[in-house]
């Protein structure tokens, strides 16, 4: 049998544990927030990319490359970031 010390400890415990998921979640959603700013934006640059003509081929091809890369990273970090905060708001 507990006393009110341990049922309210453990409420508090709990709180803190609460906080701390809110808290982590808000971070995890300001990222992906940011990521798909980052995404969008590097989408952008690879429409331009493709339209420039005063480029020589290879240099619009290793520009091309390099964004893709960005792009891909990026895209994957979100999915990440995204796929693990769906399933922190299911535990919730």
């Amino acid at each position: 049998m507990e006393d009110g010390n341990g049922i309210f400890y453990n409420h508090q415990v709990q709180l803190s544990e609460i906080e701390t998921l809110q808290k982590q979640h808000e971070e995890k959603t300001i990222r992906i927030r940011d990521l798909k700013r980052q995404i969008e934006a590097l989408k952008l640059r690879l429409a331009k990319t493709k339209m420039k003509k005063n480029s020589s081929r290879d240099e619009r091809r290793e520009a091309f490359n390099e964004l893709c890369e960005k792009y891909h990273s990026l895209r994957n970090e979100y999915n990440a970031l995204l796929s693990e905060s769906s399933r922190e708001q299911r535990l919730i």
